[in-house]
């Protein structure tokens, strides 16, 4: 077993092997325990594939060989000149060390799921890093949710989201009203179908999964065409959601309108082709993302409509702290209706029927 290792061409191929879940079981084990007679470069590659291994104990025996190697020793791995997108994905998740990550973060090979996953679990250094690269940002939008849903994410970091999104949208607006292509962006290095097969073989990535940020299935009476639509958009990355949320057709915005990401649903809003009785519609919608809602309401000039206004008032995906606000501008006859009405909070109705007594 172990003559089968020696030479450089078999660690080659024992890595294509593992990576294909075609490694026979005891070999694995075997390799899992770090006794394989080759480089220490090369051990560390074997064990970072053998640390998502399908079985517990092997993949844990790996992880543990893995703890033992210093962070210089994964850091000599991260500089070969031959590593790969997917080994650096495994370095990332083997080991929780901010200069590794920071060096990771720097390296031209990170895939975009790599830093997806970092912005995720990282540190303020390594938030900061990721949203101070305005190239990978333009070629990967997920990394702005990404950030935002780390627990440890800093005001800092948010502040600077926001405006590389308004700063996007501003520019995609433009294009979108000219008509002009949109700008070409590196897409930057994807491992996802790489991910993809290694998930098909039972592979398990320590650290779990990244999250999708996609378009929210449609109900099951929805009309086939807009089936169709959004089997389109799903398959969509964020920076292309954004875009078709900006020149799409109506259909298309209203889908999008349950999107996860909010600068899809800033764009939706922001679109050139959006009208008050389209806003009217969105007013309404219980399915669509509560972001919508709000930027809908933080517009004075469109609540001066009242159907825009009387519709966010009733649809209870409104925000608490809007729709009190706004049950206040409700005409008599909608405050008696809305005092009465069980789709609404409790909140809301108590409100509505002050409004009635105080306005007799």
């Amino acid at each position: 077993m172990m003559e089968s290792t020696q030479g450089p061409g078999s660690v080659s191929e024992l890595l294509v092997q593992l990576r294909r879940g075609q490694a026979p079981r005891q070999l694995r084990q075997f390799a899992a325990q770090g006794l394989l007679p080759v480089s220490r470069e090369d051990l560390i590659r074997v064990l970072l594939i053998l640390a998502a291994d399908p079985e517990d104990g092997i993949a844990a025996v790996a992880q543990k060989s893995l703890d033992g190697f210093s962070i210089d020793n994964l850091q000599a791995v991260l500089n070969l000149p031959d590593v790969d997108p997917l080994e650096i994905e495994l370095l990332a998740r083997c080991r929780q060390d901010e200069g590794l990550w920071a060096l990771i973060v720097r390296t031209p090979k990170c895939a975009n799921e790599t830093l997806r996953w970092l912005a995720r679990v990282g540190p303020p250094s390594i938030q900061d890093m990721i949203i101070t690269n305005q190239v990978r940002l333009l070629g990967c939008l997920e990394l702005l949710e990404d950030l935002r849903s780390n627990p440890q994410v800093s005001q800092e970091v948010l502040r600077r989201a926001r405006e590389f999104e308004e700063e996007f949208l501003e520019k995609a607006i433009v294009w979108a009203s000219s008509g002009a292509a949109a700008a070409p962006t590196d897409a930057g290095v994807s491992i996802e179908s790489v991910l993809a097969d290694l998930r098909n073989i039972g592979l398990r990535l320590p650290g779990g999964e990244i999250e999708s940020f996609k378009v929210l299935e449609l109900d099951a009476g929805a009309a086939p065409e807009l089936r169709d639509a959004h089997a389109r958009l799903a398959l969509m990355n964020t920076s292309e959601r954004v875009i078709q949320a900006l020149t799409g057709t109506r259909e298309e915005r209203l889908i999008l309108l349950r999107d996860r990401s909010s600068m899809v649903i800033r764009a939706v809003i922001s679109s050139p082709k959006m009208n008050e009785i389209e806003l009217e519609q969105i007013a309404g919608m219980r399915g669509c993302n509560e972001e919508a809602l709000r930027l809908v309401a933080a517009k004075p000039r469109w609540l001066r409509r009242y159907s825009i206004l009387r519709a966010l008032a009733f649809n209870p995906k409104t925000p608490a702290g809007i729709a009190l606000q706004l049950v206040r501008r409700l005409a008599q006859r909608d405050l008696v209706l809305m005092s009465k009405d069980r789709g609404v909070s409790e909140a809301v109705r108590r409100v509505a029927r002050d409004q009635v007594e105080r306005r007799r």
